[in-house]
């Protein structure tokens, strides 16, 4: 009960930079011939069921990838292993997914999220549900990433399902203490502090310069050179992000 909402939905600028970078991932990975790994997923499998304990953020993406492209595709199966997904911790987004696997999207008619908001089976309680908003949100920014171009859907979504050349995947690692799955979770979660804006800001400028190969020299200098440079000019709080952002 201790999982938080749907994060990657909200809609403050931080956050956004997040699902767009995100969704570039995902998105290449559909639309070419690149695949994504996206890392280690914590939890158990219990009677062929998944329950992760740390992952649910990435999951909840794929999920409403999944449920879109189905949609364009006119391949939604609701007894399909993948409309399984459940927030059993939040009953309402619970409910609100299982609904959504039962509906196809007529892609030719409306916006997605227009479209969902004005079915009756969209409870009028969810407007306030933060995890719900964020899927809507999130469907939306799929839309408008999707929509833009000529996809065959068909096409998209067989890649997209295949069980043998998987575009999207991740490790998973089995915790086989689940009795101390709450104190692990606790632990992982209240030691990650959120990224600065100037940490935001070099992870990119690294990125950008990762074919160039002067990626390590800029790490360094960042690091160390640049760093003990702008330490005369720290503020009180131990850190020279803002010093960073501010030259």
């Amino acid at each position: 009960m201790i999982q938080r909402d749907y994060a990657q939905g909200r809609e403050d600028r931080d956050t956004a930079a997040i699902r767009r970078d995100f969704l570039d991932v995902l998105i290449r990975a559909l639309t070419t011939t690149d695949s994504v790994g996206l890392d280690f997923i914590y939890g158990e499998v219990a009677d062929g069921v998944l329950k992760p304990l740390d992952g649910q953020q990435r999951l909840t993406t794929l999920f409403l990838l999944h449920w879109y492209v189905a949609s364009r595709a006119q391949a939604l199966d609701a007894g399909a292993p993948w409309t399984e997904f459940r927030y059993a911790t939040r009953l309402s987004a619970e409910y609100f997914c299982g609904e959504l696997v039962s509906h196809t999207w007529p892609a030719a008619e409306t916006d997605p999220v227009e479209w969902i908001i004005d079915q009756p089976w969209y409870l009028f309680p969810w407007r306030t549900d933060p995890t719900i908003q964020s899927m809507l949100v999130m469907i939306g920014a799929i839309h408008e990433r999707l929509s833009g171009n000529h996809h065959d859907f068909a096409r998209l979504w067989e890649r997209l399902a295949s069980s043998c050349d998987m575009p999207i995947s991740f490790l998973f690692l089995p915790i086989d203490d689940m009795e101390s799955g709450d104190d692990l979770y606790i632990k992982m979660n209240s030691r990650g502090k959120p990224l600065t804006e100037f940490e935001v800001f070099k992870a990119r400028l690294e990125k950008l310069l990762a074919c160039s190969g002067r990626q390590p020299e800029l790490s360094e200098k960042l690091d160390r050179e640049w760093s003990d440079l702008l330490w005369h000019y720290e503020g009180g709080n131990f850190l020279v992000d803002e010093e960073f952002m501010n030259y």
